[in-house]
């Protein structure tokens, strides 16, 4: 099969791909896997599987030797359909209507998949025949659920290492992201004294407490937020961001400015998402608890943000941490962040825009052993994880183009 071929069935394969449920949870991964292992081999090259958790294998196909290494990924897990019945086409159709292939994992990211599976197939035979370099694809599991059976682990044990690495998580053909902001999660529990509802002034109300405490932990938020400055080479990227989320707002219906999005986007953002307390209406409740998640972004560490609320919080509640993990960013002037960029604009003739993401990739892990890397791929962020989810057509070929050019120009291939 020639490489107007290959390009010409990205759609085909991504419905294919779509077709194969991979719901996380229970995130098993094995049939997706197999069917690429499979797919791979038809077209000549061998892979390898690590597996992590049982049931989520992940697939590692390598050509060419020494370096430079180029890192491809995609992760083959995707978010639960929902009610079915809100569907147009059914989820895991993959069905292909008007320039669009539908369905769960479309945009999320079976669409990207698709792409650099072509992309290694075809360059895959000129990188080993040059002598130019390592091309590595891989196709991950666990992602949707923090990436600790994939790509985190693939990193940890040195399987997955390169030089520079493109994740095809959707951004769209004209977008790429530079780095996302880090996440800090904290559980804020406040302990009272239990006493009979009718005499609330014999008890210490943790319900109360802990309302206090959220009210104070959002002042010290607030306060901590005046002094943040993230790094100078980010402002056009937060910018590029503010201008996407709100164009993505609008469309919804929601009106809010330039400057919010900026704020919210160079901040550390604070989101009380669940609570719980008490145990009978008639009681004075002696625990209350409340899950807050934090988005932190780059110059701001999760630990700051945990020592100021506990600092703040002392006496009144205490503060656990559920998760976190670190902003992370490559630096625009990466070569692979220069590639891309100019990929965008010689191949498609539009201006590239770098973004900062709200939300975490497994893009992290990899920027964590210090390997520049980009997102880049099919789709709209926006339609990830949404009902009728669908990836266009043109949105996969173009994504294409750019990223063949992308790859040729890290190993010199004319």
């Amino acid at each position: 099969m020639g490489n107007a071929d290959l390009r010409n069935e990205i759609p085909n394969l991504t419905s294919k791909l779509i077709q194969i449920p991979s719901v996380n949870p229970p995130g098993l991964t094995a049939d997706v896997a197999n069917f690429i292992r499979d797919w791979l081999s038809a077209h000549g090259f061998s892979s390898s599987v690590y597996e992590y958790a049982r049931g989520k294998p992940n697939i590692i196909a390598k050509v060419g030797s020494g370096r430079p290494v180029l890192i491809l990924n995609g992760h083959m897990d995707v978010v639960p359909p929902g009610d079915e019945t809100k569907w147009t086409h059914p989820p895991f159709s993959g069905r292909i209507i008007e320039g669009r292939v539908y369905g769960r994992g479309a945009t999320d990211m079976k669409g990207g998949l698709a792409v650099i599976m072509t992309v290694f197939a075809e360059l895959g035979p000129l990188i080993e025949g040059l002598g130019s370099g390592t091309l590595i694809f891989s196709a991950t599991a666990d992602e949707e659920v923090g990436g600790h059976a994939g790509v985190e682990a693939l990193v940890r044990d040195g399987v997955l290492i390169g030089d520079a690495a493109v994740i095809a998580e959707p951004s769209g053909p004209t977008r790429y992201y530079i780095g996302e902001k880090g996440l800090c999660q904290v559980r804020i529990v406040a302990r009272g004294k239990p006493a009979h509802g009718s005499l609330p002034i014999l008890g210490d109300n943790a319900i109360m407490r802990l309302i206090r405490a959220v009210g104070r932990a959002e002042e010290l938020i607030n306060e901590f937020n005046r002094t943040v400055k993230v790094p100078s080479e980010l402002v056009e990227a937060i910018r590029n961001s503010a201008e996407a989320y709100m164009e993505a707002a609008g469309a919804l219906g929601v009106k809010l400015s330039l400057n919010d999005f900026e704020r919210v986007i160079a901040t550390v953002s604070f989101n009380p998402g669940v609570v719980r307390g008490g145990s009978k209406v008639n009681m004075v409740p002696d625990y209350a608890e409340l899950e807050l998640d934090m988005r932190v972004p780059p110059g701001v560490s999760p630990s700051q943000v945990i020592e100021l609320l506990r600092n703040g919080l002392s006496g009144l509640a205490e503060v656990e941490v559920m998760d976190t993990s670190e902003p992370n960013y490559t630096s625009p002037s990466e070569r692979i962040a220069q590639l891309v960029h100019e990929g965008i604009e010689r191949v498609l003739g539009a201006r590239p825009r770098p973004m900062l993401i709200t939300g975490a990739t497994d893009g992290r892990y990899l920027r964590a052993r210090g390997i520049p890397t980009i997102v880049y791929g099919p789709g709209e962020l926006a339609l990830a994880h949404a009902y009728d989810e669908y990836v266009s057509v043109e949105d996969l070929v173009r994504v294409h183009d750019v990223l063949n050019y992308v790859v040729r120009r890290f190993f010199g291939i004319t």
